[in-house]
C-alpha cells in the first residue's frame, strides 16, 4: 500500500531519532476532498521511557499534517497483545499497518 510521503518522511525521522522495533500506522482522517487531514502512529521501542520518547518525537520532528504518536515498550506491548480484547490488539495491531520495522 502507499502512504503520503509527509507519512513516510515523518517515520523515516523517528526510525533516526528513537532507533523504535516498529513504527505501525492504525488511524488516518481525509477530507471531504481526499486530502489527508491527519494520522496516528504507534511506535514500539526497547526502552522503558515511553512518555520521553514520546516528548522527543513531538518535540524534534514536525508534520504539516496533525499526527498523533502513541509509544510502547516492546515487551509491554507484547503481553497486550496476548489480549484479544486490549487496544493493542484490536485498535492498532488489526486495525493498522506496520510502516517501519527493524527486526
Amino acid at each position: 500500500m502507499e502512504y503520503d510521503d509527509r507519512i513516510t518522511t515523518l517515520c523515516e525521522q523517528i526510525a533516526e531519532i528513537v532507533h523504535p522495533v516498529r513504527i505501525i500506522i492504525f488511524n488516518r482522517k481525509y477530507t471531504v476532498s481526499g486530502e489527508l487531514a491527519s494520522f496516528k502512529l504507534c511506535v514500539i521501542i526497547r526502552g522503558h521511557d515511553c512518555s520521553k520518547t514520546e516528548q522527543q518525537i513531538y518535540l524534534a520532528l514536525d508534520c504539516e499534517v496533525p499526527f498523533d504518536v502513541l509509544v510502547y515498550n516492546y515487551d509491554h506491548w507484547n503481553s497486550l497483545l496476548e489480549d484479544k480484547y486490549s487496544f493493542a490488539y484490536r485498535g492498532i495491531m488489526n486495525g493498522g499497518v506496520v510502516l517501519y520495522e527493524s527486526e
